[in-house]
């Protein structure tokens, strides 16, 4: 990059932050921005909050002032994020574009001109406007200085927040030829706030990263504390319930975030929130887009104090005031958690997170990933459906047109070297057979996504479990950062327990229905039992002490299951598999599904994961 204002040498990184206003840098920045200065790829992971953005905005300043010039061109999916860039930048005096989907008539329009007369110093563009002819032609006629991919794990597959357009980027990288020798492309810098290492190597991979630049600035967020309270037994629901009214009732907790597992949960939280005099509204891919746009706006804009979402909420949402996010549910994996956690407190205020986990939850995802078990032969029926719909070599497929499974079985056909994706137009998917890919190739794609989805579970298993060991370090341990934990203030449950929370089953035990008040408040519900930082112990309460006594199960039943354990065992011991008391309470529960199996004491989710469906299939016949 050459600046015409000034000599080579003297465009450093401190340089470029003074001219932006600013005295120091924060933990990365530097040398992000030093290796776009030398024209090196590189891969940013900084946590949300950590600055990423500036590692780009400052080499936009350093493209010169000539109407020649080139420009920094920036890839998100986040729009309203975006936007508040475009606003901040050309009130310092930086000229910026952003092109995006939804915008007023004529905007993108303008803002081609811009680029194609030198104007922008500085590009923001959504993913899906590489599917605009007249976008790439544009681009092709300038010199990209940098290209940037903002969220850049949505590349991965296997990652949590998948997006097929940035399937799109590689290729339009390699289109970026103009002021380049041969062969030659603009530096890529490839930005990201959840990758685990082996993520971050699969953004190299599909970016087509040169001898990147591997900057990790670390994952800590100081300003967060993290909080687990677990709930089993009788009433578990009724105490989650009253412990997110406890949670919200203050005002310094909100406005907030609370994740939820399914739509209908989220209609349902949303509604109970709302009855408790809170201004709640809900969030799913169930509704109506406007509807989504509607509930969006109240919450950004301090209409609504909290929102009740699925994870379709997120993503492009700028609001830095956050203070709590609360998960209802067990998130598919520590990644997605701290995603979502981490958009709390992006003002650097102090904020928390507070996982509100039961049992259930876990056989939910136990039930996801045994669902995603597949074969070769599967694979094999699913490309030749695809087939059948080839027009030019090409399946196109709508917006919406794949289920889960779908999607799973895509993406090992793609992996096994069967289909080349792409995405089209109006966020349809096109996909290439090839004609190729192999048995064994297809085989290891499965084992690949089931090992993987498994990893995922048993990572936030473990965290929700692990009622002994610092909750940020288990975090920081996770995504590789070795660096010590630099809680501001309150670190986790495990650290520094809350004692109001650890007490609020013996405070709140027996309370009726209460009436709300701003800054005070009693919940609608009554908890006998919460307890803090221990997922799946026993609960300890008065309640579980007044359980009748256990009835006898039937003995020739439980002669059943026992031989049915022998089989299971293969010469092991038969405890191994589950101790007589486990299936008795099997026999007692006779549950109908995971979820309830789960439920059993004795029972857990690496005896599902082995023997849930084997034993459920026993039960039927008894």
């Amino acid at each position: 990059m050459h600046d015409h204002g000034a000599t080579t040498s003297s465009l450093t990184p401190q340089r470029l932050l003074e001219r932006f206003g600013l005295s120091e840098f924060r933990p990365g920045q530097r040398e992000a921005v030093q290796a776009a200065l030398d024209g090196r790829d590189s891969l940013v992971v900084m946590p949300t909050g950590g600055g990423k953005s500036l590692c780009y905005q400052l080499p936009a300043l350093a493209t010169g002032d000539d109407p020649d010039r080139p420009f920094v061109l920036v890839v998100s999916p986040l729009i309203a994020l975006m936007a508040d860039q475009r606003r901040r930048l050309e009130q310092a005096g930086v000229s910026a574009a952003m092109l995006a989907s939804g915008m007023a008539d004529g905007h993108n329009e303008q803002a081609l001109r811009d680029i194609a007369s030198g104007e922008a110093r500085l590009v923001l563009a959504a993913p899906e406007r590489f599917a605009s002819h007249a976008f790439r032609e544009t681009l092709a006629r300038r010199k990209v200085a940098l290209f940037v991919v903002d969220e850049a794990h949505c590349v991965s597959e296997w990652g949590h927040d998948f997006r097929p357009d940035y399937l799109r980027l590689h290729r339009a990288i390699e289109e970026l030829a103009y002021g380049y020798g041969q062969g030659e492309r603009p530096p890529v810098m490839a930005a990201t706030a959840t990758a685990t290492p082996r993520v971050a190597v699969e953004i190299a991979a599909r970016l087509g990263l040169r001898d990147p630049v591997a900057i990790r600035s670390g994952f800590d967020r100081p300003n967060l504390s993290f909080d687990v309270v677990g709930f089993e037994g009788k009433g578990a629901v009724a105490r989650k319930r009253a412990t997110l009214l406890h949670l919200l009732g203050r005002d310094e907790a909100r406005p907030a975030i609370v994740y939820c597992g399914t739509r209908k949960d989220t209609e349902e939280v949303a509604g109970l929130l709302a009855q408790e005099g809170l201004a709640a509204v809900r969030y799913h891919a169930g509704m109506a887009p406007d509807a989504r746009r509607e509930s969006q706006d109240a919450f950004i804009g301090g209409r609504a104090e909290v929102v009740v979402a699925t994870n379709a909420f997120g993503m492009g949402v700028d609001k830095a005031d956050v203070r709590t996010v609360v998960h209802w549910a067990v998130p598919k994996s520590l990644e997605a958690y701290y995603q979502e956690a981490g958009r709390a407190g992006r003002d650097g205020e102090p904020s928390r997170a507070v996982l509100l986990a039961a049992r259930m939850d876990l056989g939910r995802l136990v039930r996801f990933n045994t669902e995603r078990d597949t074969s070769v032969e599967e694979v094999r029926r699913f490309v030749g459906s695809l087939r059948r719909h080839v027009v030019d070599g090409v399946a196109e497929i709508g917006s919406g047109g794949l289920d889960d499974r779908g999607r799973l079985l895509l993406a090992i056909a793609e992996r096994a070297g069967a289909a080349v994706l792409e995405p089209g137009a109006g966020g349809t998917l096109r996909v290439q057979l090839t004609g190729r890919g192999s048995s064994k190739a297809a085989y290891q794609a499965i084992k690949v996504a089931k090992d993987r989805g498994w990893e995922s579970y048993r990572s936030i298993e473990r965290f929700i479990s692990s009622a002994e060991r610092c909750r940020r370090r288990q975090i920081l341990d996770h995504f590789g950062d070795s660096e010590p934990c630099r809680a501001e203030g309150r670190c986790c449950d495990v650290c520094g327990p809350d004692e109001e929370l650890v007490d609020v089953s013996r405070r709140m035990a027996g309370a009726g229905r209460g009436s709300r008040t701003r800054g005070r408040r009693t919940p609608g519900a009554a908890i006998a039992g919460a307890r803090q930082g221990d997922a799946f112990g026993s609960e300890g309460t008065a309640a579980s002490l007044q359980e009748d006594p256990l009835e006898p199960v039937d003995e020739e039943a439980f002669e059943k299951l026992k031989a049915w354990r022998l089989t299971r065992a293969e010469g092991k011991p038969a405890y191994t598999v589950a101790p007589n008391a486990a299936l008795e309470g099997v026999l007692r529960a006779r549950p109908a599904n995971l979820d309830q199996l789960l439920g059993v004491k004795g029972i857990g989710p690496s005896f599902c994961e082995r023997h849930g469906e084997s034993l459920l299939g026993v039960l039927a016949t008894l």
